[in-house]
């Protein structure tokens, strides 16, 4: 790392401040911290950090968190995690505006006014079972997360605005937000458990969630099929249908299957004869490019 001698550096929010190396140091002990055959040191030093004066906190950390990341190796994996953590900082960051979490009620009324989260969760739970779903969050099993994992749960999963990639939830708040909403219509007197349980099972990785429910559950967008087989008929009406279908679901974050197997063959009769057919070809070029305009930000291709 070069000095930081006379160099500000600009804060998310704007402001700039002196550069203070300690904090940096800091930042990456604590992510090694506990972890076998790690060191913060060759983390900094592969880093290898030019400061300039203005430069972004964001741009030390993603710095930093690619330096960790370079240091994955067979024989020391360890630095999988660290990069991890590295990546949680501007998570918690964004997410809680400093790095400590704060409770889910405030999580909760915050993506609601952003209108992220259904405000319809508020309806289905009382204040004091939001207080109890708190105390069951544990915040240190995202220490657990390769960094691969918590990559592919930022780029997909969290919410967020994909316009300029703000963050506005943490995984573990992702995951009690997903276990809450899906036992929402549970009984009262034993849903609590099964949210508990839920939570666990997913934050623990002892089971998958399918995109549409890891990405859409908790949101506004109230489609969680995560695959969708679009069947055509041979008439213009059910081809033109099925395209409009295909663009909605992609844009829901559905997968697509069609079936195109009853659109009639190349220079088939049309009335007779008075046309001959184009084929399935172009329809499936069609459908294909419904498909391509309807991509959903990276969170999944249709």
């Amino acid at each position: 790392m070069s000095n930081g001698v006379g160099i500000h550096i600009r804060k998310r929010d704007g402001r700039l401040v002196p550069l203070n190396i300690n904090k940096i140091h800091f930042v990456v002990e604590e992510a090694v911290e506990n972890l076998a055959n790690v060191s913060a040191s060759q983390i900094e030093m592969n880093a290898n950090i030019q400061f300039y004066d203005g430069m972004s906190t964001a741009e030390i950390q993603e710095i930093l968190i690619k330096s960790a990341n370079d240091l994955i190796t067979l024989d020391i994996p360890n630095y999988q995690f660290a990069a991890a953590r590295l990546l949680l900082y501007p998570i918690y960051k964004e997410a809680f505006g400093h790095f400590k979490p704060i409770t889910l009620q405030e999580m909760i009324n915050k993506n609601i006014e952003r209108k992220v989260y259904d405000k319809s969760i508020l309806e289905k739970y009382s204040v004091d079972e939001i207080k109890i779903l708190d105390k069951y969050i544990k915040h240190s099993r995202d220490e657990n997360f390769t960094y691969a994992g918590l990559r592919q749960i930022v780029d997909k999963y969290l919410c967020q605005d994909r316009s300029n990639g703000e963050i506005f939830e943490s995984p573990q708040f992702m995951y009690m937000m997903i276990a809450a909403t899906l036992f929402a219509e549970y009984p009262e007197k034993n849903r609590l458990n099964y949210v508990r349980r839920y939570y666990d099972a997913t934050s623990l990785f002892k089971i998958n969630i399918p995109t549409p429910v890891m990405a859409g559950v908790r949101t506004p967008v109230r489609q969680f099929a995560s695959c969708v087989l679009v069947d055509s008929d041979d008439t213009l009406d059910s081809i033109f249908a099925s395209d409009m279908s295909i663009g909605r679901y992609t844009a829901q974050r559905a997968g697509i299957g069609i079936n195109a197997g009853r659109i009639r063959a190349i220079n088939s009769k049309i009335r007779g004869g008075e046309v001959a057919h184009t084929g399935v070809i172009p329809f499936l070029k069609k459908f294909e490019s419904t498909v391509r305009c309807c991509t959903q930000n990276g969170v999944r291709g249709g």
